[in-house]
């Protein structure tokens, strides 16, 4: 249970659901609801931790502070095991971020009061004992973000002075000060690095900018630059390196996924948007991109193949509404060892997944009716999530969406199960409609003057045809019902 002193929680709702079509292919186990909430932004960023003994924490950010929270030793009573106050005046929105290294928590924020810098945590002593806040990391005040580079160096982003603050964490409890980016990177806002390169979301300077950080003591000028139209705000690597995903957290601005094979040629391979037009961050993990986005929840997508990003799993944890605006989900952490996903929702709280990685398959092919005739600008509507697709002109389809057997409605008519095979492309066609007469549009079998009161009705615009009254109705095949049509069907009934 939690102790007096943290009151921050006011409920916890297990197996709590919304019911809502946009909630797919992902569990969710808990979600609790922090205090101070109703001032619709008392949950920040999410980070995770886990123990020697495998005992899996969620970090996550409040008005006042943090709060380390033991999410998988019993899920019915999750436990607050140390609540760390931090700064918390002057930020509207309460910004923290944090970084794990070793068994220790590195904690920046925006706020002003007390224990300004960047706050050390360490989580050796856990499950046993609680962690140990040590001295706080003094030689930077305000930050918005930072990164810890595997190497042992954290990238701190300075609202203040240097643009990039680097500090070494040869010794993880006492961290010191390593060098600058000085002017380099200016506007920082989120900082990726891996394998000796950074990649710097430079926030107004509209741009993501790529570093050689081989030599921390000369970090020299961008080696490559991408240029957005919003706001550079977040990037993360795929799994290979080869693709660099970027989020701008600008209305109406895709999520990119950027081809850096080539840094004298990067080129663009896929987009994706969620409903809100509004995306946060980016994280990935075995090719599933993970994204907070802000009032449409969380939302996963496979990236196997970088130019046709496909949506496999979504939970809108902000159920209010899908309109844009900086509400909901702030951040997601995949990276836990026993397949929990963590999303903080500012104005709902922590939610905590159980997510088995569903992966992408694609399918097309054509839609005929009545055994030849192909179906063009057909609905294909997913059951699950009521996602749709069209065919074309003449009747085509191509489309991913996660795999496994799927039921699909065609033309909200009939349904129709599509097998999709992870990572696989599948041709198949699909054939709507059971079998009619030309001229019987009425479909009784007998062609005679009902049918052609009918077809009267459609020329009139009495009523519209349905599909299958459209194609008896046709009788010329000219995708039109006119006079000539009639003509056709009184000839069939006077030569029966």
């Amino acid at each position: 249970m939690f102790t007096p002193l943290n009151i921050l929680f006011f409920a916890v709702f297990l197996n709590f659901t919304f019911p809502n079509l946009t909630n797919y292919n992902i569990n969710l186990v808990n979600n609790i609801t922090f205090e101070n909430a109703s001032n619709n932004f008392g949950v920040s960023d999410v980070w995770g931790y886990t123990d020697e003994t495998g005992i899996e924490y969620a970090i996550v950010g409040y008005q006042y502070g943090t709060s380390i929270i033991d999410v998988s030793s019993d899920l019915n009573n999750f436990t607050e095991v140390s609540n760390i106050i931090g700064p918390s005046n002057g930020d509207y929105y309460y910004h923290r971020d944090y970084k794990t290294y070793g068994d220790y928590l590195y904690i920046v924020n925006e706020m002003y009061g007390g224990d300004i810098g960047m706050q050390v945590i360490d989580l050796s002593p856990l499950p046993d004992n609680p962690p140990i806040q040590l001295n706080t990391y003094n030689e930077i005040a305000q930050s918005h973000n930072l990164w810890i580079d595997p190497s042992g160096f954290a990238f701190i982003e300075h609202q203040s002075g240097d643009n990039i603050h680097i500090a070494n964490l040869a010794t993880p409890e006492n961290p010191v000060y390593e060098n600058s980016f000085n002017n380099l990177g200016y506007n920082c806002h989120d900082i990726y690095t891996r394998d000796g390169f950074g990649y710097i979301s430079e926030g107004f300077s509209n741009r993501f900018a790529i570093y050689d950080l081989s030599n921390l003591d000369n970090i020299l000028p961008a080696i490559a630059t991408i240029p957005c139209q919003g706001y550079a705000h977040n990037a993360w690597l795929n799994d290979a390196g080869s693709h660099l995903i970027t989020t701008e957290e600008t209305q109406n601005k895709t999520i990119k996924i950027w081809d850096i094979t080539n840094l004298n040629d990067i080129t663009l391979s896929g987009e994706y948007l969620g409903e809100n037009g509004l995306a946060h961050n980016v994280h990935v993990k075995n090719d599933l991109v993970y994204i907070s986005h802000y009032t449409t929840g969380l939302k996963i997508i496979d990236i196997f193949d970088p130019e046709r990003p496909i949506e496999v799993a979504a939970y809108d944890t902000y159920p209010l509404n899908d309109d844009g605006g900086f509400y909901g989900c702030w951040g997601a952490f995949p990276f836990t060892e026993n397949g929990f996903v963590y999303a903080s929702d500012m104005q709902y709280g922590l939610y905590i997944f159980d997510f088995n990685e569903i992966r992408a398959g694609y399918v097309n092919g054509y839609i005929y009716f009545n055994g030849t005739l192909p179906v063009a600008n057909a609905s294909i509507k997913s059951l699950l999530n009521e996602k749709e697709f069209l065919t074309d002109e003449s009747g085509y389809f191509n489309f991913g969406f996660s795999s496994g057997n799927q039921l699909f409605t065609i033309n909200q008519q009939d349904t129709i199960q599509i097998e999709i095979i992870a990572h696989q492309d599948t041709q198949i066609n699909l054939y709507i409609g059971q079998e009619i007469l030309a001229g019987d549009v009425n479909e009784d079998f007998t062609i005679n003057v009902l049918d052609v009161i009918l077809v009267i009705n459609f020329i009139l615009q009495t009523n519209d045809p349905t599909s299958s009254e459209f194609w008896a109705s046709d009788l010329n095949q000219d995708n039109l019902i006119n006079i000539q049509d009639i003509i056709l069907l009184i000839q069939i009934i006077l030569n029966q």
